[in-house]
């Protein structure tokens, strides 16, 4: 692999505005533009973005941001949304992360906001917006850069940056495997983690959450079992564990935390579920979710067992942790998976990073076990997955009839639809047919809110539908946790968004 290359500094995001109004009908098999503007600033009024001035001229340093909108007609439902930024010379400058969104209507909108950063090329700039892999529209507008400052005579050199290489190498003595047990001591999930200091492995919160216990495994083979943690924080997304790390090098914190979006990054990838594998990520931007805090969009993001290992500067300094999941408890491990394909999340839970700044550098005296992060409510219970429960969604409406199957599933509540539904359905595939059915409800710190009273059922080859709802009131904007379960233990598990 190449030396790291330094990318120009563009920071991308986009708003999607959807619509709700009567839908009309159209033969149009693709998206039809409408119309493009762009300009300085503005506000969504009506789910519309109005400009405050719109033009297509920026002078830099005077213009600091601009906003591209776009409209267009569109057949409803799933949608990807992609732009491509290119520079007057027409070569693609940078790409936005997939905007991925559900229209119910035939009108889509989207806006994009462009940071005008020292050292673009001057010229006339094209935005061009693919919808679902497709060429959809474009924008043209023009930058005016003030002229690059003369050359020094002389300058400082540059410290030469390590190799992909010799990151591979140094670093990945750091590295470890977090195996994630259940009771009988199985593992269930695997996740990364590095060492951080004397006895101390960082990774991420989800790599240990609803576990009884987890097993470390190093660079060099040693293998450390244990349940102690120094610190973590579930809606971080982020602990430290405690384990014996011998002369197991630590890595080297980033010290001023500041990590410059368009930036190119390293991470250790993992491909194939067991084999590390070192590459460099686009640093696409940051945002701040309230209660949640900060985190560091990545592109492309990386796999899912790879979360909990260092996010690293090109010198090789640890700048965060791999993970940032804005969903507590949304982790499944493939065990649960494999035993009940209904489990998922529902809710898409990106792979991001959490800034190193947010982990504690002071030593902590007394460690906690996992048994007591969990009586204290900071992890979510594990799962007990029952080969009976068949299928189970949220929904906003659940017919009468048991043998009516027309329901139709969502992830998303609005304070309008006054309550919400879970139903499960359940058919008969163990010796033991009877036993009784719960449910709870959680927000996103793990408190309870709902607690559905058990239900007896008895179970045989004709699948029972088992439902149950509660009023939306009393629940704020954000995403919620439902357990529904067997016997008094979790079998399953789903999340839903309540919006304003």
């Amino acid at each position: 692999m190449s030396r790291l290359r330094r990318s120009v500094c563009i920071y991308l995001s986009a708003i999607m505005l959807s619509c709700f109004t009567a839908v009309r009908t159209t033969d149009a098999a693709s998206p039809r533009f409408v119309r493009s503007e762009s300009g300085p600033s503005g506000k969504v009024v009506d789910n519309r973005f109005q400009f405050d001035e719109v033009r297509n001229r920026f002078v830099y340093p005077q213009d600091k941001f601009l906003t591209v909108y776009f409209e267009w007609e569109a057949v409803p439902g799933n949608h990807v949304l992609t732009a491509y930024w290119k520079d007057p010379t027409g070569s693609v400058a940078s790409i936005s992360p997939d905007v991925k969104m559900e229209t119910r209507t035939l009108e889509l909108h989207a806006y994009w906001i462009f940071e005008v950063a020292p050292g673009l090329r001057g010229g006339v700039w094209t935005v061009e917006v693919r919808i679902d892999g497709e060429p959809s529209g474009t924008h043209s507008f023009e930058l005016v850069m003030p002229e690059a400052p003369a050359k020094p005579v002389a300058a400082a050199a540059t410290p030469k940056l390590p190799t992909l290489d010799e990151m591979y190498a140094s670093i990945g003595r750091s590295l470890a495997w977090v195996h994630k047990l259940d009771d009988g001591g199985h593992p269930i999930d695997t996740a990364l983690g590095f060492v951080i200091g004397p006895d101390k492995v960082a990774t991420a919160f989800q790599a240990i959450d609803s576990a009884t216990r987890f097993e470390v495994v190093f660079a060099d083979g040693s293998k450390v079992e244990s349940d102690e943690v120094w610190a973590a924080d579930r809606l971080q997304d982020w602990a430290i564990l405690k384990v014996a790390t011998g002369r197991i090098p630590s890595l080297r914190r980033m010290q001023n935390g500041t990590v410059p979006v368009g930036e190119r990054y390293i991470v250790f990838n993992v491909e194939n579920q067991t084999v590390r594998v070192i590459g460099g990520v686009d640093i696409t931007g940051k945002r701040s979710d309230g209660i949640l805090g900060d985190r560091i969009q990545l592109g492309p993001p990386p796999a899912a067992e790879a979360v909990g290992g260092p996010l690293l500067s090109p010198s090789g300094e640890v700048a965060g942790v791999v993970g940032g999941s804005v969903i507590p408890g949304a982790r499944f491990g493939q065990h649960a998976l494999s035993v009940n394909p209904a489990l998922w999340p529902r809710l898409n839970d990106e792979v991001a990073a959490i800034p190193i700044v947010l982990l504690p550098a002071a030593d902590h005296a007394t460690p906690a076990t996992l048994p007591q992060l969990l009586s204290q409510g900071l992890l979510t219970p594990p799962l007990a997955p029952v080969a009976s429960l068949v299928f189970g969604a949220a929904t906003r409406n659940v017919p009468k009839g048991a043998r009516d199957e027309n329901i139709r599933d969502t992830a998303e509540f609005s304070h309008g639809d006054g309550i919400a539904w879970v139903y499960t359905l359940w058919q008969k595939k163990e010796k033991n047919g009877k036993g009784l059915v719960s449910a709870k409800v959680y927000d996103q710190r793990n408190r309870l809110l709902v607690n559905v009273a058990p239900k007896k059922i008895g179970l045989s080859d004709v699948p029972l539908r088992v439902a149950f709802d509660f009023p939306l009131q009393s629940f704020a904007a954000g995403v919620y946790r439902v357990d529904v379960l067997w016997n008094d233990q979790p079998a399953w598990r789903t999340f839903f968004r309540v919006t304003d």
